[in-house]
């Protein structure tokens, strides 16, 4: 089946539901900007060859599989729930969350007053979950239990332990403090998440939608190293007689440029610094006599590491 598809044309999958609006963010900053629309496909006026398809989170796996869409974003815990986790090529592995800059946990948790103080306890109990196939699995791969009912959660999954429904329920969180603070002991950590670009066998066999798929792992790459920790591009007047010191002190992203001014006592330099490095080095600079440190933003910088997959 062709699924509507044009030949020639990247299919791409965007994820409803809560990692949408993160997505669109990111791909608008990678230079894919979509309209804010409920059309279930959309283009960018920057790059014809790239359609961007709506679809389920939960669904991407299997879309992707079956070729609905060449690509496309969703949680690592959907695949795995899906059971795809060998039928699609992951292509990008992502951190969206800039408070903690790691993945999202999917932890069993339960109250107190329930007796669950490790995961053997859930033995011939009930477990509350959004992720029934995952939670199965994980509970039989790490700790050997199968014998465990599974209460498929559409939402509010902590309710239907305060409620009574279940013994226990699993939950995607990033540290852990909200379901402490309403009371809940985390029993374990069961699974790790995060977003993952991933992308269909056949479409990773064409080489011209093979190399499509890699611009936008790049250029998204780009976007959130740069929001990971900004960098700036920084001009500096450097007294000629101190450069070779200035140089050895640069720890550039990439190389430093020099270049000759009027005065042939200084030189012009350029170079993007991490921001971490750049308040320690200003002043090390002022020492030796460099002047006119100007830093400017830089919303991305491409290097090469970020094509080492491109094959």
């Amino acid at each position: 089946m062709t699924f509507s598809k044009k030949k020639g044309t990247l299919y791409f999958g965007v994820p409803s539901g809560s990692l949408q609006e993160q997505v669109l963010r990111i791909l608008d900053k990678a230079g894919y900007p979509l309209p804010s629309s409920r059309q279930y496909e959309l283009s960018t006026p920057y790059d014809k060859a790239v359609i961007f398809r709506v679809l389920d989170r939960k669904e991407m796996p299997d879309k992707v599989f079956k070729g609905i869409v060449d690509c496309g974003i969703t949680g690592k815990d959907y695949i795995y729930e899906a059971g795809r986790e060998q039928d699609v090529a992951v292509v990008g592995d992502f951190i969206f969350s800039k408070r903690t800059n790691q993945p999202s946990r999917i932890v069993l948790a339960s109250r107190p007053e329930n007796g669950i103080d490790k995961p053997e306890d859930c033995a011939g109990k009930t477990i509350a979950t959004e992720l029934p196939n995952l939670t199965r699995r994980r509970m039989k791969e790490l700790y050997g239990i199968d014998d465990i009912e599974i209460l498929h959660s559409e939402g509010k999954t902590e309710a239907k332990v305060v409620m009574g429904e279940s013994d226990a329920f699993t939950d995607i969180t990033e540290t852990g403090e909200t379901l402490r603070a309403n009371g809940n002991n985390l029993v374990a950590e069961i699974f790790t998440s995060n977003p993952q670009l991933i992308a269909n066998a056949d479409a990773m066999a064409d080489p011209a939608i093979h190399d499509k798929i890699e611009d936008i792992r790049i250029c998204i790459d780009a976007v959130l190293s740069a929001e990971k920790e900004p960098v700036y591009m920084v001009f500096m007047d450097v007294p000629t007689g101190v450069l070779d010191q200035v140089e050895s002190l640069l720890p550039a992203v990439v190389s430093p440029t020099v270049s000759p001014v009027i005065d042939d006592a200084w030189r012009s330099v350029s170079v993007v610094i991490k921001e971490s490095q750049l308040n320690i080095l200003a002043l090390q600079l002022l020492r030796l006599g460099v002047d006119g440190i100007v830093p400017v933003p830089v919303p991305k910088v491409f290097t090469q590491d970020m094509v080492k997959n491109i094959t």
